[in-house]
């Protein structure tokens, strides 16, 4: 099956770009793939990214091309489009016939309105568990009936809900809970993606001596929670102001710490780059 259609004037296959205008991704093989946020030109936590896809592609029997060779694709990637701003997307496939192909390209994205920041925004939940949680790797039936049912239901992201009636993470980010005692909930993180955002907020709780406590949320014990937010590449770090029929403060000082911290680690890691 296919995406949409891709930004930018050329994609990058295998080092070598070519016009983009009418090209559609294949993502009917296995894919192993990577989002990437790209600010002002510069590639926030690639080192992160490209770690997570080496390990994702290990045990497939593909080959991990390399961090070297991907960051010279994306050079060029670069080189060939004028956008500084964007979503792009690295992809490492195998189909029987074509050989391996690495891919580089721009993809559509939503980044949340800043009103969203200060307002929150709504979830739902979509029955689903993932059977790789720790690999990145493209879902075509998935992604296809989660991205439905967020159109459907006019909502910012569906929360996974398991056979248990417990609540994972969110089908394109990580979910968090803030109770009253100001402790962080949380998904063990052998439950979920370990999404690279989500990292960065587990480390801003060890430094400001926030106790975390990891364990999938019962859909029956939300409302005894005080603050809900998620964390992806797009969103940054995002309030929730409902989920499902359930209503959460957007203003907790946990939550205002941790997306002051976050937006910190951005800048820093920003300015790092060349």
């Amino acid at each position: 099956m296919m995406t949409g259609k891709i930004l930018g004037t050329t994609y990058v296959l295998n080092g070598v770009p070519a016009d983009s205008s009418g090209f559609l991704p294949d993502m009917s093989a296995d894919i192993y793939y990577e989002v990437v946020r790209l600010i002002d030109g510069k590639l926030l936590f690639l080192e992160d990214h490209l770690t997570r896809l080496s390990r994702s592609v290990s045990g497939s029997g593909m080959n991990f091309p390399g961090s070297v060779i991907i960051q010279k694709n994306l050079s060029i990637l670069l080189h060939h489009n004028d956008l500084s701003t964007g979503n792009i997307r690295i992809c490492i496939q195998d189909k029987p016939g074509d050989g391996q192909k690495l891919t580089c390209y721009f993809i559509p994205y939503f980044y949340p309105e800043p009103e969203m920041y200060i307002q929150g925004v709504r979830l739902m939940t979509f029955p689903h568990v993932r059977l790789n949680p720790g690999i990145k790797k493209w879902d075509d039936i998935f992604r296809n009936s989660v991205s439905l049912f967020i159109r459907e239901n006019s909502i910012y992201e569906a929360v996974l809900l398991n056979s248990k009636q417990q609540i994972t993470e969110g089908s394109r980010s990580n979910i968090f809970f803030i109770n009253r005692h100001d402790q962080l909930i949380t998904a063990p993180g052998k439950d979920v993606l370990p999404g690279i955002t989500r990292k960065y907020v587990l480390d801003i709780c060890h430094e400001a001596q926030i106790e975390i406590i990891e364990k999938p949320t019962p859909l029956d014990e939300i409302n005894s929670v005080s603050t809900c937010f998620i964390s992806g590449t797009s969103p940054k770090i995002l309030p929730v102001k409902q989920l499902n029929d359930s209503f959460f403060s957007t203003s907790h000082p946990v939550l205002s710490l941790m997306m002051r911290k976050f937006d910190e680690l951005l800048q820093a890691n920003l300015e790092s780059l060349i």
